[in-house]
């Protein structure tokens, strides 16, 4: 890919192990970046959802370890989080097109990039590098797909719902991804449509050929030993488990089955065309958690021309009792049997 001429900045590599992570409270350390643009992001039901603060641009053409190279610039930028800024770029090695993720230390600890590293599946983004710009970033190299389950929903589906094969690729896909997340005791924690990266059969959008789970800035490992679980904040809110939205109020432990019922959402938007929940609605959800008043909630209406058994794996997901929702194990046998079965 050819980049165009720019002064030129050279970031030597460094292996995963060795990228070291200050524990400061330093100003210096911790202050942003000065913003100097502003997007407004509107949410799948039309309410303003919040801004995103884009930050300055050196418009400098950045080398990694002498081997990946891309342009600090909006027009390279392709995708943008709470927890860093993607561009595309290159590996001058393979001549390969790359994603860059550009992230601040501060937000991720040294045994999650290792974690982060160690994920290998062909249904979940690969991290092929891992390179330190400064003192306080780094930077993932990444697979690069053609595009996000949210844009792909947005630009290419019928009112915001995939049609049939896609669905069924996107499922039995996610379920092996997540499969791969369980059996490395990784918790997501932020599963929605913009961490689902689909590459396209000869790049046409019209049919999605794989489906992979991406973005683990939030994940984190699960240790069965000590019985360990979480219980802070994460997540994004249309996708934001109940109890994951009880710890507002309380303090309540959750696992694995917050991003089952994550999924589940995610798998109700395919199929309906809009999130199962709207924002009053998810606010009486973490509040019905909150107090263990699970009779009061109702499982959200699945549209009648959705296969049967697709509407009891959705609801199977979306069941508030986390006790009674489906685990992953269940959850994978679910969904690869299904897919199966209309091949």
């Amino acid at each position: 890919m050819a980049m165009a001429a720019h002064p030129s900045l050279i970031i030597p590599a460094i292996p995963a192990e060795k990228v070291g992570f200050k524990s400061t409270n330093s100003s210096a350390d911790e202050e942003a970046p000065k913003d100097k643009m502003v997007v407004s992001c509107t949410s799948h039901r039309g309410s303003t959802a919040g801004v995103l603060l884009l930050p300055e641009f050196s418009n400098k053409h950045i080398v990694l370890g002498g081997r990946y190279e891309y342009e600090d610039s909006i027009d390279a930028m392709i995708g943008m989080g709470a927890f860093g800024i993607v561009f595309k770029g290159e590996d001058t090695v393979t001549n390969a097109s790359v994603a860059i993720k550009r992230i601040p230390k501060l937000n991720v600890k040294e045994n999650e990039l290792k974690m982060i590293r160690s994920l290998k599946s062909d249904y979940l983004v690969g991290v092929l590098d891992i390179c330190r710009m400064d003192d306080v970033t780094c930077c993932l190299v990444m697979e690069l797909c053609d595009s996000d389950l949210d844009q792909h929903m947005r630009n290419v589906s019928t009112q915001g719902r995939l049609s049939p094969s896609n669905f069924r690729t996107l499922l039995d896909n996610i379920a092996r991804g997540y499969k791969a997340l369980y059996e490395m005791k990784i918790v997501h924690r932020d599963i929605k449509p913009q961490n689902i990266l689909v590459s396209y059969r000869n790049h046409s959008p019209s049919q999605i050929a794989v489906a992979r789970i991406t973005d683990f800035g939030i994940a984190r490992t699960l240790d069965d030993e000590q019985g360990a679980e979480l219980c802070n904040v994460a997540g994004t809110f249309y996708y934001m488990a109940p109890e994951v939205g009880a710890n507002l109020l309380k303090t309540c432990q959750y696992d694995f089955k917050v991003d089952m019922w994550s999924i589940g959402c995610l798998l109700y938007q395919c199929v309906a065309g809009e999130v199962p929940f709207e924002e009053g609605y998810l606010c009486r959800l973490f509040l019905y958690t909150a107090c263990a008043n699970y009779e009061a909630y109702d499982l959200p209406e699945i549209p009648s021309t959705v296969d049967p058994e697709v509407v009891k794996i959705i609801h199977s997901l979306l069941a508030i009792d986390p006790s009674f929702r489906c685990n992953p194990t269940q959850f994978y046998n679910r969904a690869t049997n299904w897919s199966q079965s209309i091949h």
